[in-house]
């Protein structure tokens, strides 16, 4: 399908040095399950489940992963609750920015790791949790770039890079 064929020519790529590379799933918003959730959810995951595998599985076999960081997420989760959001008549669940997920592979992240945890609804977390600003550091780290690199914009006002704290803990550290 193609997301699959984006996985693909994202391994291709990496391959010719491509340092920064998004697999973008689909047009619109495809996983904005306000409605049919739990429909949508399994689709779209059946639809990503077996290109990320064979991703990770062919960067590997390549002695890629070590030197490629892999990310999968969105900028939130949903909601713990299913319910009829107003102007929708099927349930689904709406945006919720404090507890979502994202896995990561290669470029030194230490696999079979979950880190945090939240309560028993999913709902907050209960562990110390990162932020997106946290997530972009750690993609700098990744890249060999300091988060708090100084530059200027284009009128000449310094700025850093980002002000998140790298995400120690997927490599070991921490």
């Amino acid at each position: 399908g193609h997301f699959a064929n984006g996985c693909l020519l994202a391994r291709r790529l990496a391959e010719r040095g491509v340092r920064f590379i998004q697999v973008y799933y689909g047009n619109g918003q495809p996983w904005d399950s306000h409605s049919k959730h739990n429909e949508t959810s399994r689709k779209l995951s059946a639809d990503i489940d077996q290109p990320v595998a064979a991703l990770l599985t062919d960067l590997k076999n390549r002695g890629m992963l070590e030197d490629t960081l892999v990310l999968w997420g969105g900028e939130f989760g949903r909601t713990p609750r299913v319910s009829t959001l107003p102007g929708e008549k099927i349930p689904g669940r709406d945006h919720w920015a404090a507890v979502y997920s994202a896995l990561f592979a290669g470029a030194g992240v230490k696999g079979g790791q979950v880190i945090g945890k939240s309560d028993s609804k999913g709902a907050y977390p209960v562990t110390p949790s990162f932020t997106p600003y946290d997530l972009g550091a750690t993609v700098y780290h990744a890249l060999g770039l300091a988060p708090e690199t100084e530059i200027t914009d284009s009128q000449n006002r310094p700025m850093f890079l980002n002000r998140g704290r790298v995400m120690e803990t997927l490599f070991g550290a921490g």
